[in-house]
């Protein structure tokens, strides 16, 4: 058994002469590559028979493309991003993928594929051509997941490998997403956080943070507190007037908007509800989104977190979103 790859050999190899028999071999390598998108490690090839100097004349020929120093492809091999994961895989003697590569087969939203991330235990080096490799102390002790033919972190270690890298909003959307389709649930989680006592974890007190609020009683901003907010998300020079508390025709009569600033035809909600409320006005909060289009608006929603931990982002997207909305106006 190799780290990241079943090997199983169906066929004997055959000698002549005390020597491996060629054929037998490339074939049984063949397959082997064959379950791992093309690729194989310098290990798995010399278990097949392969001298240094077969490898090396393989290479030099074109017929083996080195991908990392211990990780090979097949020349016919197509160039996937499956080809290039299997690679990073091998290449290093302990791993799982982890980070946004995970997410990424985890089905996580607006997770897309790039360079290979996986993570390795502290004593292997981080160097790699193919991939980005991280170091954790934890690595016995990670809950994974096998899917696709390939292992990885499971979600609650996705998320909190992801903590101590993406932002607060981009966080927050993460575990709002996982929550919602019931992916994770916030005790779930409470495994890595009892692990993680006492250890260097980046992000983790800022998830804990993000899950606390999402209990059941947790803390709630009074209503108020949310509009002062939006008021001071709207007062900057170059954001037209704002009106408050604007009734706007909807199918079944009107609804109620926190701030709508006519110029751009842009509508402002702010959310300061508790997470199991926001999950059972979820459909609600689309159909007035959709109410919005269908009068040629756009509507911008921001929570109590996003408000209170990322206000500059949050005035830097109203900001290009008015100028863009603007821009299209004059067409």
């Amino acid at each position: 058994m190799v780290d990241g790859a079943e090997v199983g050999f169906h066929e004997p190899l055959t000698s002549w002469g005390g020597l491996w028999h060629v054929p037998a071999m490339e074939r049984t390598l063949d397959a082997i590559a064959a379950r791992q998108h093309g690729c194989f490690s310098r290990d798995q090839a010399r278990e097949c028979g392969f001298s240094h100097s077969q490898i090396q004349y393989r290479l030099d020929s074109g017929a083996w493309i080195r991908l990392a120093s211990a990780s090979f492809a097949m020349a016919s091999a197509p160039h996937t991003w499956e080809r290039q994961l299997s690679a990073s895989i091998l290449s290093k003697p302990r791993c799982l993928i982890a980070g946004k590569s995970a997410a990424y087969l985890l089905g996580f939203e607006g997770f897309r594929r790039v360079k290979p991330e996986i993570i390795v235990p502290e004593t292997i080096h981080t160097r790699s051509p193919i991939a980005r490799v991280f170091r954790t102390q934890y690595f016995d002790d990670l809950h994974t997941r096998r899917l696709f033919g390939f292992t990885m972190t499971d979600p609650y270690e996705t998320i909190l490998h992801l903590a101590g890298r993406l932002s607060t909003h981009d966080l927050d959307e993460v575990v709002e997403d996982r929550l919602f389709v019931k992916a994770v649930t916030i005790d779930g989680f409470e495994p890595v956080f009892r692990r993680s006592i006492g250890g260097r974890v980046r992000g983790i007190a800022r998830l804990a943070e993000l899950l606390d609020m999402r209990r059941p009683d947790a803390w709630q901003p009074q209503p108020n507190q949310i509009e002062r907010l939006l008021d001071e998300l709207v007062d900057h020079p170059d954001v037209p007037p704002t009106t408050r508390q604007v009734p706007l025709p909807a199918e079944d009569g009107l609804m109620i908007v926190d701030t709508f600033i006519n110029d751009w035809g842009l509508v402002l909600e702010g959310d300061g509800r508790k997470y199991h409320t926001r999950l059972s006005d979820f459909e609600r909060d689309r159909q007035r989104d959709n109410a919005a289009a269908a009068l040629g608006l756009v509507v911008l929603r921001y929570t109590w977190t996003m408000l209170t931990t990322e206000f500059d982002r949050c005035r830097k997207q109203l900001l290009e979103t008015g100028r863009r909305r603007s821009l299209a106006s004059a067409l």
